[in-house]
């Protein structure tokens, strides 16, 4: 028999809060998620096909001259399933009784807090892979405004993309902010990003029309090097089925009772177009604060 009381529609709605501060909290603690392409499972489908097409060349022509150019569409496609991560958190009647805080809300930041450094963390894994595996920069080389201005001429040279911009650590982004004054720095974030969603991680750097995020989610080697990225949004995509899914389950059998609130989130990150992207090797040592 399923267990009633006069709490219980209070406790689903608070429930349902609690998931809005979970989608909020995962949508703005990290600048990755709005920094690939992102795409969603239709329902009823567990595996999703994106195309992808070749690029096609012009060739000249007389005016007599026979037009024998084929241009090859070049097409191939991309298979793409997405897997399920998760948690629960149990919540007793004692401790709602005992705390004057919103402990429904504060579980729903730190379910956001998870759920965001996971994704987070596993698109930055993707980084290594871009450029065919092959990465701008090495180890214990400075990130200085010389050798960044360098790495935006080298993803402009191979065509990388028109939306280009940077995330690296926050360390590295400060060596690089000790090399400008007033010249790239305090812009505004560039149109076409999401300033709602990115304006805590953009840095205020933009060079040659790059901007640059920053997110300490990066890890770093005993040696202080890490992976950033120069990329654009199409080099790594973020597949969604549906959006957060909550259960609440109410167990009595537990000291004077407790809510149990399941929480998954069903999703892949994956490399899109490596062609399009490069991980940047570069040190991100803790500076000296003294």
């Amino acid at each position: 028999m399923a267990i009633q009381g006069s709490t219980t529609g209070q406790l689903e709605n608070i429930s349902k809060e609690m998931i809005k501060e979970v989608i909020y909290t995962l949508e703005h603690t990290a600048p990755n998620r709005a920094l690939v392409r992102r795409f969603t499972l239709p329902d009823g489908q567990d595996t999703l096909v994106i195309p992808k097409v070749g690029q096609m060349t012009f060739m000249a022509i007389e005016e007599t001259q026979k037009n024998t150019n084929e241009m090859d569409i070049g097409m191939t496609t991309q298979s793409v399933s997405t897997s399920i991560v998760g948690g629960k958190v149990i919540i007793s009647d004692e401790l709602r009784r005992a705390s004057s805080l919103d402990i429904w809300g504060m579980a729903g930041v730190q379910i956001g807090d998870a759920a965001s450094r996971r994704e987070e963390e596993d698109i930055i894994a993707l980084y290594g892979g871009l450029n065919g595996g092959t990465k701008l920069g090495a180890a214990g080389a400075v990130f200085n405004v010389t050798n960044v201005m360098n790495i935006i001429a080298t993803a402009k040279t191979n065509k990388f993309g028109g939306d280009l911009h940077i995330i690296h650590h926050p360390n590295a982004m400060l060596r690089l902010s000790k090399d400008l004054t007033t010249l790239g720095a305090n812009r505004p974030i560039p149109t076409g990003f999401s300033e709602d969603r990115l304006k805590k991680f953009f840095t205020g750097i933009v060079l040659s029309a790059v901007p640059f995020f920053e997110t300490g989610n990066i890890s770093r080697d005993t040696n202080g090097d890490c992976d950033g990225v120069i990329k654009t949004k199409d080099a790594i995509g973020l597949l969604e089925s549906a959006g957060i899914r909550r259960k609440r389950v109410r167990d009595e059998s537990i000291g004077e009772g407790v809510d149990i609130i399941y929480v998954t989130h069903r999703y892949t990150a994956f490399e899109q177009d490596d062609a399009q992207g490069a991980a940047l090797t570069y040190n991100a040592l803790t500076p000296a604060t003294s």
